[in-house]
């Protein structure tokens, strides 16, 4: 099978969904298949990989937002002789995606990573949807592919609500493990710094405000409060980071952050490793795949149970859950880790033994292309019984809708 990726975000860019597409185009490619990547950032030597125009965001110059060229994409498209499109952002690669379906006539699915209605305060006042376009937009879009894949039951469920009405498929990014369980390189404690008998709080992921990191700040006062020696690392970058400096300023533990900036992927399981505790507030993940990939390094994991990351973590299982940002509960759970060096390694077996069972690629992959597979019957038989609505049709149709 020869499947197009359409992405706005790929390595060697941190996030998830740039994560989420390497890996499946990795597994997919090792089952026999041929996968193509179009993006606005790809690495210099991966094969079938293809670089379209991109702008770079004024706060965040790491990202590009896609200008692709159609006729470029339809010609390379064309020569590649692709059987299905999957998109995986609703902008400009994600309407690229709808256009080539049109065009050459095969499958677009698409998959919702992000909840956009908690993203909305990214645009200035005069441009920011309100909550009810973004519902209304994301329903469009996503009825526009043939086929939907949430990354939870619970983005399933909220698709549902919104009205999409084409098949919806739960289906998560898996950890590729044993890329977890490698030798260490190096030692992060030599590298920043770190006293040896320091215990070592990781947070990785954008230092943005969904991420809810003025939190982590106010749990690692409190608990620096109750144990001195411990150090936060803040792995990753994003328009936040100014302030969240500066907060650390105001509650005087600066000294006690380490700011890592942007890692390579391979980097950043060096901190996974050998660090002592994960910590995450993210009330807003469609999955937080950070958190699964920190059970895959053997670390264990306080997280907040909203979201994804209810639905991706079961309490006890390499983690610690609590129902709500509140700020006690989440540090008595690091706290209880931190001072119990076998309730430590209790969790640390029993989060890799989950994800092992529960969340490796393999399994995710061979999930991936059964979605394909059906995708492409249904498909054609849906495409032969009542034909299709252009492009233009649905985009009217989406404009008398939100104005």
């Amino acid at each position: 099978m020869n499947v197009g990726m359409m992405t706005d975000t790929y390595i060697p860019q941190i996030n998830g969904v740039a994560t989420s597409v390497h890996l499946f185009k990795n597994y997919l490619e090792g089952m026999g298949d041929k996968v193509y990547v179009f993006a606005p950032v790809v690495p210099n030597e991966e094969p079938n990989t293809f670089k379209v125009s991109g702008l770079k965001f004024f706060f965040e110059p790491q990202h590009r937002f896609a200008v692709p060229l159609s006729q470029k994409i339809l010609k390379i498209s064309s020569k590649i002789n692709l059987d299905i499109l999957h998109s995986h952002a609703p902008f400009s690669m994600g309407f690229q995606a709808i256009r080539l379906s049109e065009k050459i006539g095969i499958p677009h699915v698409h998959t919702y990573h992000t909840l956009l209605t908690e993203y909305r305060h990214y645009l200035p006042m005069p441009l920011r949807p309100t909550e009810n376009a973004v519902k209304e937009f994301s329903m469009w879009f996503c009825n526009m592919a043939d086929a939907v894949i949430a990354p939870t039951q619970k983005i399933k469920e909220e698709l549902e609500d919104y009205g999409v009405k084409v098949p919806i498929y739960t289906l998560p990014t898996g950890i590729d493990v044993k890329n977890f369980q490698r030798n260490l390189r190096y030692s992060i404690r030599e590298k920043h710094g770190i006293p040896h008998d320091d215990k070592i709080v990781l947070f990785v992921g954008r230092i943005a405000k969904e991420k809810n990191i003025f939190f982590i700040l106010e749990a690692f006062l409190e608990l620096r409060n109750r144990m001195k020696n411990t150090t936060l690392i803040l792995v990753g970058d994003g328009p936040e980071k100014i302030e969240i400096m500066h907060k650390a300023n105001q509650l005087g533990i600066r000294d006690k952050i380490i700011f890592t900036g942007y890692l390579p992927r391979d980097e950043i399981i060096e901190y996974y490793r050998q660090s002592d505790v994960f910590a995450f507030a993210s009330v807003t993940e469609t999955q937080g795949l950070v958190v699964l990939e920190a059970l895959a390094a053997g670390l264990p994991v306080v997280a907040v149970a909203k979201e994804g990351v209810a639905d991706v973590l079961v309490g006890g299982k390499g983690c610690f859950l609590v129902d709500e940002p509140v700020t006690k509960p989440f540090v008595d759970d690091m706290e209880k880790i931190l001072k119990d060096d076998i309730l430590r390694m209790r969790l640390s077996d029993e989060g890799l033994n989950y994800v092992n069972q529960y969340w490796s690629m393999d399994t995710m992959a061979v999930k991936l292309r059964g979605i394909y597979q059906e995708t492409l019957s249904l498909t054609k038989k849906r495409r032969k019984e009542y034909g299709t609505k252009s492009f233009f049709t649905y985009l009217h149709d989406l404009g008398i809708r939100l104005f």
